[in-house]
Formats: C-alpha cells, sequence, structure tokens
C-alpha cells in the first residue's frame, strides 16, 4: 500500500506542476488565498506566514449569530487561525441539535441538512468574513461512551448534579474513531480503525463529502485526519498495532485527500509523538540527537506513533504536535513542582519539533497547548473521561500568572525556532444567546458562555504573541 500511495502522491505532484508551468501568468497561483509551503515554511500569496491562533471546537454546536460574534472576536484579538471540529459522529438521531453523520448497525448515513453539514458551512463563512483561516479536524482519537443525553450542551454546562452530560459539551462528544469501531466491528479494537477494509471505507466517504464541499474555499487552512491519533483509546489497541500502522494509514488517507482537493494542505493531527529507535517508512533519520537522551514513552513508540515517519510520508504537508503536561508526562520527572516541571517539559518539546522541522524541511504547527489553572480545576475532564476529577484528587492545577509564563514562553520558543503556527487551547466565548438547538435569527437570552477551557482567551500576553507571530521573520540559520 505504502508505494502505491507514494506513486500516487508523486503522481498528483507532477500533474500540479505541469498544469502551473503551463499558465502564462505564474503569479496568479501564489495569490488565490491559499495556504500553501514553500522552502520548509508556510506561505501566504507568496509570503512567508506564521500565525498564532485558538481551538473552538465546538462552533458548529452554536446559532450563527452566536458564530458570527465568536469568529469578530478571535479575529479583533489578532488570532489567524481556528482549529475546529469538521465532525459530529452519534448513534443515533438525537432529538435536537448538530450531528453530521449516524453511526448505527452497521452502516453511515451522512446529514447534509439544516441541522448537519450546513452548520459547517456557517462555521466557514463567519471564518471568511473576518479573514479567519480553519484548520478542520476530521475524527477524534478519543470517544468515551457516557449515558445517553437528552439534549445538546447547556449553555451554562454543568448539570444539577455536577455532570457534563450535554451532548457536544467535551470535546471528546463528537464520536471519533472509537464510535466508527462500536458500529462496525462490536467488540473490536480501537486500531481496527486503521486497518479494517469497511470501516476505513467508510470514513473515507464522509471524508469525501467535507473535503469536496471546501476543496475550493481559501478560509481552510488545510485538513487534520484526527486528533491525537493513538493505538489505543477508550477502547484498547489489539498486540499488532505498532507506529508504522498508524504511519500507513496516515500515507492512505492523505494520498485520498489529494485526489479530492489540490488546493490544501493535510497534516495528521497526531499528538507529536516519537519513536526514535522504531524501523522507519519514510523518515531516512531520526531528528532527534539519541533516544537516551529522551526516554520514556513520549520517545519510545509506546503511544503507537512515530511523528517523525508520519512527517516525512509524502502527502503530509506539515506537522503536528500537541501539549497537554496535566495529561502527557513529556519527559521523566526531575523536579517536584509541578508548575515548574510543566513548563521547563514545554518549552523542550516544542524545541523537539522545531528541531524536526529544520530536520525535515517541513512546517511544525503546535495545534493545541492547555496548562490547567487552579480556578479552572475543577472542571477539567481529561481526554478519555466524561466527567471532571473527583475531590479525592488532589489539585493540580497552577496559578494564573504561571499560565500566562508558560504560554508565552513556550509561544517564544516556537517563534525563535522553526515552529510556524500556535493554537492555544481552547477559546471561550462570553455573551453566547443559546446552547445551539436552533439556527435561525433570534432573541436575546441571559448572556452566557461556551464551554470552559484552560487557555488564556484573548488576554494580553496572547494579544502580544498573535502581534509577534504575524510579524515574524524566519529565524536565523543554525
Amino acid at each position: 500500500m505504502s508505494r502505491m500511495s507514494l506513486a500516487l502522491c508523486i503522481t498528483l505532484v507532477l500533474q500540479f506542476w505541469i498544469t502551473l508551468a503551463s499558465r502564462t501568468d505564474l503569479s496568479a497561483r501564489w495569490n488565490t488565498g491559499f495556504v500553501a509551503v514553500s522552502g520548509g515554511r508556510f506561505s501566504l500569496n507568496g509570503s512567508l506566514w506564521r500565525f498564532y491562533g485558538t481551538n473552538a471546537y465546538w462552533l458548529q454546536m452554536s446559532t450563527n449569530d452566536d458564530i458570527d460574534l465568536t469568529f469578530h472576536t478571535i479575529a479583533t484579538a489578532g488570532f489567524r487561525v481556528v482549529r475546529a471540529w469538521a465532525f459530529n459522529d452519534v448513534s443515533s438521531k438525537p432529538s435536537s441539535g448538530t450531528y453530521f453523520q449516524v453511526l448505527q448497525n452497521g452502516q453511515a448515513t451522512i446529514n447534509t441538512g439544516a441541522d448537519g453539514l450546513q452548520r459547517l458551512d456557517q462555521v466557514v463563512a463567519a471564518a471568511q468574513k473576518y479573514g479567519v483561516k480553519l484548520l478542520l479536524t476530521l475524527t477524534n482519537n478519543w470517544n468515551p461512551e457516557r449515558p445517553t443525553p437528552t439534549a445538546s450542551w447547556d449553555r451554562r454546562g454543568v448539570t444539577d448534579n455536577g455532570e457534563f452530560s450535554q451532548r457536544g459539551f467535551l470535546s471528546n462528544d463528537y464520536g471519533g474513531i472509537d464510535l466508527y469501531v462500536r458500529n462496525f466491528s462490536p467488540g473490536g479494537t480501537h486500531d481496527l480503525f486503521y486497518t479494517d477494509s469497511t470501516i476505513i471505507s467508510a470514513f473515507k466517504n464522509y471524508v469525501a463529502q467535507v473535503v469536496k464541499r471546501y476543496a475550493d474555499n481559501p478560509t481552510v487552512l488545510g485538513w487534520e485526519l484526527g486528533n491525537d491519533l493513538r493505538c489505543s483509546s477508550t477502547l484498547s489497541a489489539s498486540s499488532s498495532c505498532n507506529p508504522q500502522t498508524i504511519t500507513k494509514w496516515v500515507v492512505e488517507i492523505s494520498s485520498y485527500i489529494k485526489t479530492l482537493d489540490s488546493n490544501h494542505l493535510v497534516t495528521a493531527g497526531d499528538g507529536g509523538f516519537y519513536c526514535l529507535g522504531c524501523p522507519k517508512l519514510y523518515a531516512k533519520n531520526s531528528t532527534q540527537p539519541s533516544a537516551v537522551i529522551f526516554p520514556g514513552p513520549s520517545f519510545d513508540g509506546s503511544y503507537g506513533v512515530d511523528t517523525e515517519d508520519i512527517l516525512a510520508s509524502p502527502c503530509i504537508d506539515f506537522g503536528s504536535f500537541q501539549l497537554f503536561p496535566d495529561q502527557v508526562n513529556y519527559f521523566p520527572d526531575q523536579v517536584k513542582s509541578f508548575a515548574t516541571k510543566a513548563i521547563g517539559d514545554g518549552g523542550k518539546w516544542v524545541a523537539a519539533h522545531s528541531n524536526t522541522a529544520r530536520q525535515q524541511d517541513k512546517p511544525e504547527v503546535l495545534t493545541a497547548m492547555e496548562l490547567v489553572t487552579k480556578d479552572f480545576w475543577q472542571f477539567f475532564v481529561p481526554f478519555n473521561a466524561t466527567t471532571p476529577f473527583p475531590d479525592t484528587i488532589p489539585c493540580r492545577g497552577v496559578e494564573e500568572f504561571q499560565q500566562t509564563y508558560a504560554f508565552t514562553s513556550w509561544a517564544g520558543t516556537a517563534l525563535n525556532g522553526d515552529v510556524d503556527g500556535v493554537l492555544e487551547y481552547l477559546w471561550v466565548q462570553h455573551g453566547l444567546t443559546s446552547h445551539g438547538t436552533t439556527f435561525g435569527p433570534n432573541s436575546k437570552r441571559d448572556l452566557t458562555m461556551s464551554p470552559p477551557g484552560g487557555g488564556n482567551y484573548n488576554g494580553a500576553a496572547s494579544g502580544q504573541s498573535a502581534d509577534q507571530f504575524i510579524n515574524s521573520q524566519p529565524p536565523l540559520p543554525m
């Protein structure tokens, strides 16, 4: 499969350049508003393009007015990119609210109606209106099962008994890989998503519907195959899953997207985990000095990911990595203070990926970074959970000034290195009017906010980082 995919991607690239060379005005292609990659960096209309932005997975669940308000606020903050979910899988048709696909009884039914992909149309239109680019994610590694909710996410987000039970309130409540497996292969392991032909066919069908819908729209920065791809999730991994399993799947899906859309970039969406000692399908050499220097699961393939091999694959245009010190121990413990360790490890993680970008001559993007504050700890729900930590778990949140310092420090490491984009997690929008169960104009009700998150949300430091990315030049060669 990998040789065929490589040949396919090379053929597509050759066709593109032949078509380009045949045009009399070569500058026309570079002024279309589509983000491209040139010389290992992002470019827009022929100029270097670096960006600072945020995540807002929940946008599709909102009303038109609330979507417009959110993008207006984001654009005013100077943020240039929003990463959002372009999927919403359910196991049965909900009584209200947005859903994009029903996965039920071994079948997949795509909803293109007013409560379906037309909601994503509205997200794209609002982003275009305010000059914001979208990184659209096509599935999610995380989808723990929960009791069937009675309604879409409530604007308060928390029910009387403190449970985060409204549909779509949490980022892991939009379906994804485990739901595909539960539907098409009940009792199967998580990694069947990457190898089972029926599941792959169903996923490709959904991908085709979404990708072709926006193939000619420059508002879309690119396609992210999946959020935080791994061998396991709530469903366990089989004994045969390894980093090459996911790399081969990435090659198949990315090459397929290139047959549908020649305008947009593609990234895998993995969390950036390394496998320094693994045999490679595409990467010639490791981009890191030695596995001895970086021991532990983030560098030994334990998560089933080899980010270097994925980035080196032919149809992946830029690399992705994430930074969640609250949930991942990126480096072995060396200090007692959680805040000190989290901030320091984050800087080392960004620097490692800057080195990977430089060595592989492709851009890297930090697609999500979060550091939970003490004030937010009571609301914090891990990726593979449906409720916050119980009161018996000690608080690991940091002070607000420590979060601000961390975000500024990590962004600075990216800015002064070869990481060309940084996205905070998660944008919180105040002043929303509805939880999104209606789609027409509606009167103002109580002012409220979107699902809470641990990000900086347009603080002074975030605005400064955004301005620095907008005005930045390439770092000096090392």
